[in-house]
């Protein structure tokens, strides 16, 4: 049964925004895939659009851009996981979760894992996805991100449809001009 939450990301910034675009871009075209936006999930659950926009809008004013660290790229799987890379736990990411997750007004049961996926697709053959986590050419390292985006997401995410249909509710500029501001 299909139901929908909102998701929080985080969105990288430049340069690397525009090379894991053309990244997912390329991936969706060689394994035809479906397309979307760079990013990281920092929180889901069930909510409204109005309190999704709202929660969206509190982090971006309450926290400043965050710098998080690429540790290795990976694979599984799971079909919003086929390959990804794999960033360090952060305490200000920690942080951006649990704020997220203090203002929804229902539970959820999300855990925190800072990764940023690379394609979407069931590829059943996993020497092909072996052979991409050594041979793609990702920087590791630390990525900037910069935006805090809200997304309508309709789960479960098991092929294309769902993705196809993700709606943006609110895209915000990480700024930290709250005066509670945390980094």
């Amino acid at each position: 049964m299909a139901y929908t939450e909102f998701t929080l990301w985080l969105t990288p910034g430049e340069p690397h925004r525009t090379l894991l675009r053309s990244t997912i871009s390329q991936l969706a075209a060689r394994f035809d895939a479906v397309e979307f936006e760079p990013h990281v999930t920092v929180f889901c659950g069930p909510s409204t659009d109005a309190e999704a926009r709202a929660v969206a809008r509190r982090v971006a004013r309450q926290f400043s851009p965050i710098e998080l660290t690429a540790a290795w790229l990976d694979q599984t799987e799971q079909y919003t996981k086929t390959l990804f890379v794999q960033f360090q736990e952060s305490s200000g990411l920690q942080r951006i979760s649990e704020t997220a997750a203090a203002h929804y007004s229902r539970p959820s049961d999300y855990v925190l894992n800072p990764h940023l996926s690379l394609i979407y697709k069931k590829l059943h053959d996993e020497d092909i996805q072996r052979k991409l986590c050594k041979t793609l050419d990702v920087p590791m390292g630390s990525y900037r991100f910069d935006r805090a985006r809200m997304i309508e997401t309709e789960l479960p995410i098991e092929d294309p449809g769902p993705v196809r249909r993700w709606r943006v509710v609110c895209d915000e500029p990480l700024d930290g001009s709250y005066p509670g501001r945390m980094t």
